[in-house]
């Protein structure tokens, strides 16, 4: 992510100069040859000391502890984000650094919501920031001119900016990003190995995100596991009730088979509803005119 937010911003011109800090020189090189960066460095702290925006583009079981490392060198009024897919841990634990430090640096929390189940340097190119989403978590305690500084430097970037609180955030993305993160590995650990030599696109597309680090996603579900674990219960009781109506399909002829054929088809059709309107393509024009003409030809 880091490599990619870096790209996008010498695209952009969103920065007038963008330092990168790596655990080797093999990424330094890579950052740089991508043109992620216009240079890098080993030095974190001397990476930060002159930045007016840092953002922690690490694991979030390591944003608390680069927070603790980048405060003492930031200078006045340096304000710092990160990327971390949850908030409320991040967030509280970063604000209490600052008041215990006295620093006089500011932090905003944020997630943009893109990504692939790929990680590192390698992957940046394969990640889209134009047109996605970013959550940016302000709390009482947030410097209402950096909240405003940090909202404009995504929406450079052709990001769109929603604001919520820590835990709101929290309780949409275990439904959206975390349950999901769950659900693709929990699909293939239904199968068999006939059934995987058998499959087609559809497990495959369904089954993406288990090819995500595990490590990394059991940090986030043990930093949100509150909020998952209510999402995971409601999807619990969603697919109980769906088995109980297929075990009626499975009773062809009797009183409740055609009831709960409709129950199914109902169920399967608000999906598909809902899926359109949030993801389906809106017709072009060519399109649109064609139907008019049928709707004209059947009148």
């Amino acid at each position: 992510m880091g490599g990619a937010i870096g790209m996008a911003a010498r695209r952009k011109g969103s920065a007038s100069r963008i330092t990168g800090v790596a655990d080797s020189r093999e990424t330094i090189e890579k950052a740089i040859a991508k043109g992620a960066v216009d240079d890098a460095t080993l030095d974190l702290r001397g990476a930060v000391a002159d930045a007016d925006l840092v953002i922690l583009c690490v694991p979030v079981r390591s944003i608390i502890a680069a927070a603790q490392a980048v405060l003492p060198a930031c200078r006045e009024g340096t304000i710092i984000t990160d990327i971390g897919s949850s908030k409320t841990l991040i967030v509280r634990d970063v604000e209490q650094l600052i008041l215990k430090s006295k620093s006089k640096a500011f932090f905003v929390g944020s997630h943009p919501i893109t990504g692939s189940e790929k990680r590192g340097v390698d992957a940046s190119e394969t990640i889209q920031l134009e047109g996605a989403s970013c959550v940016i978590t302000p709390t009482q305690h947030t410097d209402n001119d950096s909240y405003k500084k940090v909202d404009e430097f995504w929406k450079s970037l052709g990001m769109r900016t929603a604001r919520l609180s820590p835990e709101e955030h929290d309780a949409v993305l275990a439904r959206s990003s975390h349950v999901p993160h769950l659900l693709s590995p929990a699909l293939v650990t239904i199968q068999t190995e006939k059934s995987l030599d058998l499959s087609g696109p559809g497990l495959r597309d369904m089954s993406r995100l288990a090819g995500s680090d595990p490590t990394m996603w059991t940090d986030i579900i043990d930093q949100n596991a509150v909020e998952v674990g209510k999402a995971l219960k409601d999807l619990g009781q969603e697919l109980i009730t769906l088995a109980q109506e297929i075990d009626q399909l499975a009773r062809p002829g009797t009183p409740g088979a055609e009831a709960a054929r409709e129950r199914v088809f109902r169920f399967l059709a608000d999906a598909r509803q809902r899926f359109d309107k949030r993801y389906a393509p809106a017709p072009t024009k060519e399109i649109a005119d064609d139907a008019d003409e049928i709707s004209e030809a059947g009148n």
